[in-house]
């Protein structure tokens, strides 16, 4: 399964048309042939919208991180990693966040798990994304992450933008599952699954190039309490380091 005031992540500039169609001719030009994903159980993403999207810096001061494990209790405020995911990310907590996911491509935190206003902020090596509601598809880059999820009919795009988290350049979507869609959306596949919207949430997703391949950090919520969501997910995605 995530932008101009105090209370959201700071917003990039909007990618121009022109971009986007440069975009998507590099991406046709180098996108491999598309790929079945495996059956596997589906995880459902808390989702990321309307206003710009996020995008982050890293933070200045580095404390020794605590791993995530997907306990059930509440975390306590500190600096966590999630050993055996590469590139390493460590990112700081303060507030009631829960580790929910955690498998060796995916792993997220939660807040007000288990309701239809879940927020998560999550960080995924994707198998494939799915640029075609049923068909998934392997991508060469970050930017033909974009492209793929833009070309969707499934999904809603609200916007897109360049984005920068943790010292890494990449390119962001938000895309949506309107609230009258009969079903879920899936979004990307990662070990245990398709990643997948819910119909009333949007999902706020960042792919970054990486010598481990691509990143995909995204931040999740409803469509109602989306602001909530940014507010919650800001000073996680501002404390992010990626690969130290």
């Amino acid at each position: 399964m995530s932008t101009v005031d105090a209370a959201r992540p700071r917003i990039v500039r909007s990618l121009p048309p022109a971009l986007i169609a440069v975009l998507v001719v590099s991406a046709c030009q180098a996108t491999p042939t598309p790929s079945m994903a495996s059956a596997a159980p589906t995880t459902t993403a808390a989702t990321a919208t309307e206003s710009p999207a996020p995008s982050a810096t890293p933070s200045t001061t580095v404390s020794p991180a605590s791993e995530v494990t997907g306990s059930s209790g509440a975390l306590p405020p500190g600096r966590y990693t999630r050993r055996g995911f590469e590139p390493r990310i460590t990112f700081e907590l303060d507030g009631p966040w829960r580790s929910v996911n955690v498998f060796h491509d995916f792993f997220d935190v939660q807040q007000d798990v288990g309701s239809p206003d879940v927020i998560a902020v999550q960080f995924a090596l994707p198998r494939l994304v799915y640029p075609r509601p049923d068909q998934p598809a392997e991508v060469p880059d970050a930017a033909a992450g974009v492209v793929a999820l833009h070309g969707n009919t499934r999904l809603k795009t609200v916007e897109t933008s360049t984005s920068k988290i943790g010292g890494l350049d990449g390119f962001q979507i938000t895309v949506e599952n309107p609230a009258d869609e009969s079903g879920d959306v899936a979004v990307l596949v990662v070990g245990p699954g398709a990643l997948s919207i819910s119909p009333g949430r949007r999902l706020w997703c960042a792919f970054f190039d990486t010598p481990q391949g691509i990143l995909a950090i995204l931040v999740g919520g409803s469509v109602e309490k989306w602001d909530e969501a940014l507010e919650a997910a800001e000073p996680v995605l501002e404390s992010v380091t990626i690969g130290e």
